[in-house]
């Protein structure tokens, strides 16, 4: 195993332990934690078409709160299923549900597939909010998990996301990927089936965030419209990408930690006026971080001239 390898295991080997650590702990810093491992995992998932690919989308929260209601639907209807089947429905019926979005939408390009996304994370949102069949505003409370299961599966889910992204983005598709970004004429010349390759990436991030709203269902015990599928959801998640930067790995992972954990502190900092300050924060860090922290902190890293710049390069690698 080479050391980009260990620096990817070691660094999500640690976060999963810390999550399992806090696992019998209630408080704050293991709902952050917890939280922030949860928008990693569909941070990742917004990365594949976002970053790889360069097609912004702000509508995940559809899949976020597809892949909670999938876990909460059949408790609220009263069917004993296993949870960990549940978790897995979310992010398959999400994935089926981005196959089928993928032909209207995936022929847009650009604004118009941002605006898109964002008009359709409001209309579902709408449409569970007034449907009793999705229980409307009352929500649906789902029975209590233990802490040490259920801190266990997300870090578990967490380490998945990164290991498996890592991987996929390193073989021939991931490849296409980035050529599909960077020279969609050149790619599409070079036989690269653009519409396939897009719709493949899209699913797979669907299948994620799905398989993260349905975690985030169990953990919080309740599902309602106003929250799953909010566009402070689809914002969280794509800040992460963003912030920590667009197209790398490990950028999504430190992303998430440093929006989540900003926000934490506007919070306590500013009662009534923390979406400004966070706001100020994120605008200060893409000014002076354009490519986003990761890749920044990567570059800076490279300039150092002592005998451990090799291992530095090689981790400045990881994407």
């Amino acid at each position: 195993m080479n050391l980009k390898k260990w620096c990817l295991w070691g660094v999500i080997g640690f976060l999963a332990f810390l999550a399992i650590l806090l696992g019998n702990r209630a408080g704050f810093l293991s709902n952050f934690i917890v939280y922030t491992f949860l928008f990693v995992i569909a941070g990742e998932g917004w990365n594949l078409l976002g970053g790889y690919i360069g097609e912004i989308s702000f509508g995940h929260a559809v899949f976020f709160g597809v892949g909670a209601y999938c876990v909460g639907l059949p408790i609220g209807y009263g069917y004993d299923l296993p949870l960990p089947l549940l978790v897995l429905l979310g992010g398959v019926v999400s994935a089926a549900l981005a196959y089928i979005l993928s032909y209207p939408l995936l022929r847009m390009r650009g604004f118009p597939f941002l605006i898109a996304t964002f008009g359709l994370g409001i209309i579902f949102q709408k449409v569970f909010h007034i449907s009793d069949f999705f229980f409307s505003t009352r929500g649906i409370f789902l029975p209590s998990v233990s802490n040490y299961i259920l801190y266990s599966a997300i870090g578990a889910v967490t380490f998945a996301s990164i290991i498996g992204t890592q991987w996929l983005v390193t073989q021939n598709i991931g490849l296409s990927f980035r050529a599909i970004r960077d020279a969609p004429d050149a790619a599409q010349m070079a036989g690269v089936n653009i519409f396939r390759t897009k719709m493949m990436a899209f699913v797979i991030g669907a299948f994620m965030t799905g398989i993260a709203g349905a975690l985030f269902a169990l953990y919080r015990s309740y599902v309602q419209p106003m929250t799953c599928f909010s566009m402070e959801i689809s914002m969280a998640i794509l800040l992460g990408p963003y912030i920590g930067g667009i197209g790398t790995v490990l950028g999504t992972a430190i992303g998430a930690f440093v929006v989540l954990g900003l926000e934490e502190v506007s919070k306590d900092l500013f009662v009534h006026g923390h979406h400004l300050f966070l706001g100020s924060i994120l605008v200060i860090i893409m000014l002076t971080m354009r490519e986003g922290i990761y890749p920044t902190l990567c570059k800076y890293l490279e300039k150092i001239p002592w005998s451990i710049r090799p291992v530095v390069r090689e981790a400045s690698r990881i994407k």
